[in-house]
């Protein structure tokens, strides 16, 4: 397992992904993020919030719900280009996969509880969002929440953050940001018409 995995890591340094792969890359990655467990817990947040509102009014804030998620991470995704462009880091792309994949496999034993490795957590949601109407609530928490699973054990993310540094380019970190965010965004509108 060791050598096919090793092997796997060696063939795809030395590979070139190009922009339309990576728009699906982007939107697999988001879709997958639902089960996730730092990402999951959005179920049981938007589900509440549009419940009991009417079919038409619960799904309008579970969309609004899904808007601010996306805009959230389309800021991400165009901040990190900034940075990226800024910083010329396309030059040291290679290296940053490979921290990046460090990172995740560490993050990895550490859910299944074989290394112990904390980190930070914020809980409950800030008054002014709590002071909101329904629809503004639905949005601002979607904005807010938008940050969940940032630091999550997936590893097609972390690779779009690194390729997304690597171009430096606002259009491609935006554009695949907002992708990764419809991704993100579309199981819990599922889920929530579903309820």
């Amino acid at each position: 397992i060791i050598f096919t995995l090793t092997s796997d890591i060696a063939v795809g340094l030395n590979q070139d992904v190009s922009y339309p792969s990576w728009l699906i890359i982007s939107y697999v990655a988001g879709l997958s993020m639902i089960v996730l467990p730092c990402t999951l817990p959005l179920v049981f947040i938007i589900i509440p919030l549009s419940m009991g509102q009417g079919y038409k009014k619960g799904l309008f804030m579970a969309l609004l719900f899904g808007a601010g998620l996306t805009i959230t991470i389309t800021a991400y995704g165009f901040g990190v280009s900034a940075i990226g462009k800024t910083a010329s880091l396309e030059q040291v792309s290679t290296f940053m996969f490979l921290i990046a994949g460090i990172a995740a496999f560490l993050f990895g034993l550490s859910q299944l509880k074989l290394i112990n490795l904390k980190l930070p957590a914020y809980s409950g949601t800030p008054k002014f969002i709590q002071n909101q109407k329904d629809y503004s609530k639905s949005f601002f928490m979607g904005l807010l929440l938008g940050n969940a699973g940032v630091g999550c054990p997936n590893p097609l993310f972390y690779w779009l953050l690194i390729y997304i540094a690597g171009t430096g380019s606002l259009e491609i970190g935006a554009t695949l940001g907002a992708v990764h965010g419809v991704g993100r965004a579309i199981p819990l509108i599922l889920f929530s018409v579903l309820a």
